[in-house]
């Protein structure tokens, strides 16, 4: 034995030598003392041992029976004795060795303790949670003696923590597979399990006699598929069944029903992590076909909060550790010279958003035609105003100042595209996406992203025009213009004046509407009808929050999905087909807001009544199902927001 200060170490080194768990209390102490007298030099931390061993040996000892590795016992009036735990941890270790050899070995138990032994370092446990907590993280050490509680009264099993807990399930199933191989029980059982399955006694008979001719009893037989887990319920619970019956048993008995109470725990573990590997698997499914869904980008904390068709939250079906697993995967696995499935971008507020690859291109195209009716009227505005200040600004000249506004412009009134037009990924997914497919519009030349200007469609001499047409005449008269200059062109400071976005005056007008609402709440409590429509624009408002981004608007919104679905090249057939589909979501919203409750009136409900109503013969035939269905859930909310009083 190498040196140590151990003194668990040393006591089963001793109780080994002595060939019994019972050590006595004097010897022991006189065994340290010689022992540190020995191994001083090599371990100087046995000084204390060297005069009077008690005091520091006492200590040691009271922490090992605190942790039930000791148990210390008066042997007479005079003697004391330690039981050391460790001396039968590993004999009944080498008694799982002989079991996994020899199936007809009974399982360690209480019996085979000495008579009149202490039992205080056993630490007896259900078996089911017991080997379930064991099957997730089990680790080995000769510190404990679990006393395994069996169904029934059964004598527990004792089970050595430096055992592995598969050992234990893998010599269950082998006393199972050595009871069946005899002749009066393969055929008996083998008849239960096939009378107990019509129709597939094919199945049964082959699970049955494949698990029986197996050579080995590996956790496969157990954990292979989930279609064998209610044969092996069957069986477990037919061999229980018989053997719980049996009122005088013999060793060989009680060892077999032992053996079927541990592998009925197991399969049943293994079912359960089936079940949940199968629940996850279709949440994960759920997750990547929401993900694929407009708008197409989402944030960590939007996936989050992802549910199913049902309304149910689909963090719960997997873990938050399995969402980042998952997200990282698709982030981050590619083959060779291959962008990942998954792409991540920030705007510039450093916020992440992810979106599928095959979705980059659909929604910059998306967004370049959304910005740019908004982009045109926020600069065209502007510019009329600056033009009636007198002023000029250089961007009106000059096409490199001009750009500049652009993409300032962009960033303001859509971050996403403008996160999209700068992220490391797009040069060479445009680059893919044009040599996979020759109609594909290219973003890039000559490796450069192409001018704001092209990618919006917007010439600045026609903005120019079109900000000039609304100036009064004189303004283009110059005699007048420079008299009118002299007398009417503000200060600098007036001139400068920041210009509110669009989205910004139309967030404005909602708060305002918001309290507009909460205040006329306040004074109908006693009208239920009126309190259900103030209750039910709330929660569209609500729901508005997380369709809507902050840098749009929900009739900006409104259009954009719209030029998606509705593709009729016709101006009046387009107004119609849109016409017709507003009406069908009109009839359709009324009906429900007859039944519906103000709080159940949440995104995920409104998510549900669009899918079906967009499900419905009639807009099935339409096409483009994800940009239709977006439109349905933004109109719905728009008519909600406007339920007049």
């Amino acid at each position: 034995m190498a040196t140590t200060t151990n003194i668990n170490v040393l006591l089963k080194f001793f109780a080994s030598r002595q060939k019994s768990a019972v050590v006595d209390y004097l010897e022991f102490c006189d065994y340290l003392k010689r022992y540190s007298q020995h191994h001083l030099e090599e371990q100087p931390s046995l000084v204390c041992y060297l005069d009077d061993p008690v005091p520091a040996l006492q200590t040691e000892l009271d922490k090992l029976v605190d942790s039930r590795q000791i148990v210390i016992v008066n042997t007479s009036a005079e003697k004391q004795a330690i039981v050391v735990a460790g001396y039968y941890i590993e004999r009944f270790s080498d008694r799982y060795k002989d079991i996994s050899v020899n199936p007809s070995l009974p399982f360690p138990s209480e019996a085979d303790l000495p008579r009149n032994s202490p039992k205080e370092f056993i630490r007896k446990e259900n078996a089911a949670d017991l080997i379930s907590k064991l099957m997730v993280h089990q680790e080995l050490n000769d510190k404990t003696l679990y006393g395994l509680i069996l169904p029934h009264d059964s004598p527990s099993i004792l089970l050595p923590s430096n055992v592995q807990v598969t050992t234990l399930i893998e010599d269950s199933i082998g006393k199972i597979q050595n009871m069946l191989r005899k002749d009066e029980h393969h055929d008996y059982f083998l008849k239960k399990v096939t009378i107990s399955n019509p129709g597939r006694e094919m199945i049964a008979k082959n699970f049955f006699n494949s698990f029986v001719d197996r050579s080995d009893h590996t956790l496969e037989t157990l954990s292979s598929t989930t279609d064998t887990f209610y044969l092996w319920n069957q069986l477990c619970f037919f061999i229980k069944q018989d053997y719980e019956k049996i009122k005088d048993l013999t060793q060989e008995d009680l060892s077999t029903l032992q053996a079927i109470y541990i592998t009925e725990i197991a399969a049943n573990y293994f079912k359960n992590k089936a079940q949940e590997k199968q629940k996850k698997e279709g949440a994960l499914k759920v997750l990547e076909n929401l993900l694929s869904k407009p708008p197409y980008y989402f944030t960590f904390d939007t996936i989050i909060n992802f549910a199913d068709s049902k309304g149910v939250p689909l963090l719960g079906q997997y873990t938050e550790d399995d969402l980042k697993e998952y997200l990282h995967a698709k982030s981050q696995e590619a083959g060779v010279q291959e962008l990942p499935e998954l792409l991540i971008f920030k705007t510039y507020d450093e916020t992440r958003y992810f979106i599928f690859k095959s979705k980059v291109l659909q929604l910059i195209l998306r967004l370049c035609t959304d910005a740019r009716t908004s982009v045109q009227d926020a600069i065209k505005t502007h510019w009329t105003q600056v033009l009636k200040m007198f002023d000029i600004l250089p961007e009106m000249k000059d096409q490199a100042a001009f750009e500049a506004r652009l993409e300032r412009e962009v960033r303001v009134q859509s971050p996403i595209l403008s996160a999209l037009l700068n992220a490391s990924f797009l040069p060479l997914l445009s680059y893919d996406s044009a040599d996979g497919d020759e109609g594909k519009v290219s973003l890039f030349m000559n490796g450069q992203l192409l001018p704001y200007s092209d990618i919006l469609l917007m010439n600045r001499q026609e903005l120019l025009t079109d900000a000039k047409i609304v100036l009064p005449f004189w303004y283009t008269m110059p005699i007048f213009s420079w008299i009118a200059r002299m007398l009417f062109k503000p200060p600098k400071a007036k001139r400068n004046k920041k210009i509110k976005t669009n989205a910004e005056k139309y967030r404005e007008e909602e708060d305002a509407k918001s309290k507009e609402d909460a205040e006329t709440a306040s004074y109908a409590k006693n009208n239920p009808n009126l309190s259900k429509k103030m209750a039910l624009r709330e929660a569209a408002r609500s729901a508005e929050q997380n369709l809507v981004p902050s840098s749009s608007t929900l009739d900006r919104e409104l259009d954009s999905y719209e030029h998606q679905w509705n593709k009729l090249l016709g101006k009046e057939t387009r107004k119609n087909l849109t016409e017709d589909v507003n009406t069908l979501i009109r009839d359709y919203i009324r009906k429900v807001l007859r039944t519906i409750k103000s709080d159940g009136f949440t995104q995920e409900r409104i998510a549900s009544l669009a899918e079906s109503l967009v499900k419905t013969p009639g807009l099935q035939k339409i096409g483009e199902s994800d940009a239709l269905l977006m439109y349905v859930q933004l109109y719905m909310i728009k008519l909600v927001k406007n339920i007049p009083l």
